[in-house]
């Protein structure tokens, strides 16, 4: 199974056309991403005809043999010329390449201020985005909401010196789950990637022959798990590799404020980790900005400072506003008497007749009343603003510990390498963002087709097909720590039976 190169053309009159096909190149590699941007390159000879189609603005459409299809399209944004004493010695060669359609929204911002609602709403132009709102709250089920995002940025609705050429968004797709968020000229590329986020939901920009253009397509991952499948017995997996590690930290000791022995002083164990490695390694955190200290219980208690009226100051909590409601009534019962007693002062200070000097005297009175009865309730409302205060700093030591077990923790990684056959070949059978399983060491494991590496030889011959499996192979593999150590724990059982 072969691939053939297309070169289409720009922009034109709504459309991206077949201007020719490119068979006498050298090499091809190209990289397809699940939710991601991919990249191509190929080599050829300069000089020749076909290698003249390849100019800025245009693009190459790649179709694999037996899928109808196209499995790669992508715009050109490179070129590197070069010659040898070895290769094409009189014209030379160049690279040619890019990266594929899902690279769309990457070059563009999520603008905040809109006019409209729902399918109605429009970016506002830049010069006029000063008068909308400075961030612009969006979501809804995850297909719709990256629908919605393109159309506005870059498709019908959006601006007219914005809108990208031969390109159809396509028709809203309400997948996946609510996904809120809020945006102020986000990077939409970098947006779709974290809402994307180990969901299986998936989005792909790709010409079609059909309309000529690159098409917007969402869709939920489809689950061949029962049906693709790698493993040794199979003949499709060229290598796998798993490797477990010992926990780095498995007792985390946070310390607080107090000083000495009243330093209040939490621990947390990874006690199943001490129990399989045999061993024990603690850390000592050091939170001295965490207001705890021990009590004569030894529980945690808070830290309070103590204000020139002897009142205690909890200080803001993590909103930057008081502890509780009833302590923000409060307070604001205290100010409106405290302006209450100020402006009766005034009056007793301006009063000239005897009545109006007896009417101030009593609104003072009545005022410093009312004072002393909001000082009372902001004492009534303290212990209770004491325990929302505790209950937020003892939350923070507990996730300072469970942090430093995280970083430590043991760790363990699955590396696996498939490999295409005629039962089983990717592009035919399955797709990057299908879900697939893995069989090793008498484990399975099912997750989404990442990245697909192919290289292709001169005619289209494929040299390599590699798929990557979930963030296995992709430099930020998974710590699958549970999945590893069962198949090591199977593995030992059945060589204990040999």
């Amino acid at each position: 199974m072969g691939y053939r190169v297309y070169v289409r053309s720009e922009p034109r009159e709504g459309e991206r056309r077949i201007l020719g096909e490119i068979d006498t190149w050298v090499k091809l590699d190209f990289t397809l991403r699940f939710n991601a941007a991919g990249t191509w390159q190929l080599l050829v000879k300069s000089g020749t005809y076909q290698a003249d189609l390849l100019m800025q603005g245009r693009g190459i459409v790649i179709y694999q043999d037996g899928v109808t299809e196209p499995v790669f399209s992508g715009q050109i944004d490179a070129f590197e010329r070069y010659w040898t004493v070895d290769q094409h010695t009189a014209a030379g060669s160049v690279f040619v390449g890019g990266k594929c359609d899902n690279d769309l929204p990457y070059g563009f911002l999520a603008f905040p201020a809109t006019t409209g609602t729902g399918t109605e709403q429009v970016v506002l132009p830049l010069a006029q985005q000063y008068a909308g709102q400075a961030t612009r709250p969006t979501g809804g089920p995850l297909g719709q909401l990256l629908w919605n995002e393109a159309d506005m940025a870059f498709g019908s609705r959006a601006l007219p010196d914005r809108r990208a050429g031969g390109l159809v968004v396509g028709v809203n797709t309400p997948v996946g789950p609510a996904t809120p968020d809020t945006l102020r000229f986000d990077n939409l590329g970098s947006q779709y990637e974290t809402w994307l986020k180990n969901k299986r939901v998936g989005y792909r920009f790709v010409w079609s022959p059909a309309s000529k253009k690159v098409e917007l397509r969402i869709f939920e991952c489809r689950d061949l798990s029962g049906s693709v499948r790698f493993s040794r017995d199979l003949g499709n997996l060229k290598q796998f590799e798993w490797q477990l590690k010992a926990p780095t930290v498995t007792r985390a000791i946070v310390a607080c404020q107090g000083e000495g022995s009243d330093r209040y002083l939490y621990q947390q164990v990874d006690a199943e980790g001490e129990r399989q490695w045999a061993i024990l390694r603690e850390q000592l955190v050091d939170r001295r900005d965490i207001p705890l200290k021990t009590g004569r219980d030894g529980k945690p208690e808070l830290i309070v400072k103590k204000n020139a009226d002897g009142t205690e100051d909890l200080g803001a909590g993590p909103d930057g506003k008081e502890w509780t409601p009833g302590l923000t009534e409060a307070k604001a019962a205290v100010a409106a008497a405290a302006k209450a007693v100020a402006d009766a002062e005034e009056k007793m200070r301006t009063a000239t007749t005897d009545q109006e000097k007896a009417a101030a005297a009593t609104a003072l009175s009545q005022a410093k009343a009312l004072e002393a009865a909001a000082q009372s309730g902001v004492a009534a409302a303290i212990p209770a603003a004491k325990e929302a205060a505790l209950a937020h700093y003892v939350k923070a030591v507990e996730d300072a510990a469970a942090q430093a077990l995280k970083q430590g923790e043991k760790s363990g990684h699955f590396q696996i390498y498939p490999i295409d056959t005629e039962q089983c070949k990717f592009g035919r059978d399955y797709f990057v963002g299908d879900v697939v399983t893995v069989a090793a060491d008498g484990q399975e494991y099912q997750e989404v087709v990442k990245e697909v590496n192919i290289s292709v030889e001169d005619g289209g011959r494929v040299q390599s097909v590699t798929p990557k499996i979930g963030d296995q192979g992709t430099g930020e593999p998974l710590n699958l720590y549970r999945t590893v150590w069962e198949m090591k724990e199977k593995l030992r059982r059945l060589e204990s039976r040999m």
